[in-house]
């Protein structure tokens, strides 16, 4: 008799050294895409684990304990309120992010407003605040085609219909257009150590750094964006917790107003809110 799911699970979890990045719910998750079950059922049903599942399943593994983020072996990911697709042309959209989300819907009711997303990649945050504000009219760009496709089959996955735009930040669009600016940007510096870490060294390099100093696009995003909001429009930007004061005075220099730093779940200084005048 071939060896069970649930016996191959626990077997691998056990053997799993502390240097090796693979954790149990990784394995959960991977089996539930394999078999294409519910994890609810994964220990309640007697699945028997044939020889080309278990090759598929050790690729799996080696992807994973090889670095690659566990979105990309699965092929999707969880973002607030929305399914996505995801491959190595996107960055993979972390909790993180939501942070922006969060208050852009408590700070804005269902009055009709006009978006815009820099550097959109799989479509998170247009999709997440589409799906909870169906009146407003978003436009997603990135100058990317591929990680447009990536959105654009987002967009068809969950139904929602966004503005999709090649485009190198603002380049494509009318000035003073915008409600909202809101943009997850490229925030690393180019010798960061980080990107040869765990999920950093999968992903595309264009979505993580800026230039030497890192904080080189929120300051192209800061300054050219006042021209494209509408009076009174709000910027929204994601950055790194160290680069918080830094964006916070030259957002002041740069005379926004009314500008705040929102808090992630972590405790961190996660992203920024500025008032255009």
């Amino acid at each position: 008799m071939g060896q069970t799911l649930r016996e191959f699970i626990k077997e691998t979890s056990c053997s799993q050294r502390k240097d090796q990045n693979i954790q149990s719910l990784d394995l959960e998750l991977m089996a539930c895409s394999l078999f294409d079950i519910d994890r609810s059922k994964l220990f309640s049903s007697y699945i028997l684990l044939d020889q080309k599942r278990k090759a598929q399943f050790l690729s799996m593994i080696q992807r994973r304990n090889s670095g690659e983020p566990l979105a990309y072996i699965l092929g999707e990911k969880d973002f607030w309120n929305v399914e996505l697709e995801i491959n190595d042309q996107v960055l993979v959209p972390r909790p993180e992010t939501e942070t922006l989300i969060e208050d852009i819907l408590l700070s804005f009711n269902h009055c009709r407003l006009s978006v815009l997303d820099l550097g959109t990649g799989s479509g998170a945050i247009s999709l997440a605040l589409k799906k909870e504000r169906e009146e407003w009219n978003i436009f997603s760009s990135d100058f990317s085609e591929k990680a447009l496709g990536i959105a654009k089959t987002n967009s068809l996955k969950n139904d929602l219909h966004i503005f999709l735009a090649c485009s190198n930040w603002l380049n494509a669009f009318r000035p003073n257009s915008f409600d909202l600016i809101i943009s997850n940007p490229p925030y690393i510096k180019d010798d960061d150590l980080r990107l040869e870490s765990d999920g950093l060294s999968h992903e595309p390099r264009s979505a993580l750094i800026s230039g030497p100093l890192g904080i080189e696009d929120l300051y192209t995003i800061s300054d050219n964006a006042k021209d494209f909001l509408k009076k009174r429009g709000w910027l929204y930007l994601e950055h790194a917790p160290q680069q918080a004061e830094e964006l916070k005075f030259s957002l002041t220099d740069l005379g926004y107003i009314n500008i705040t730093q929102l808090i992630d779940l972590n405790g961190d200084p996660r992203a920024i809110k500025a008032l255009s005048v």
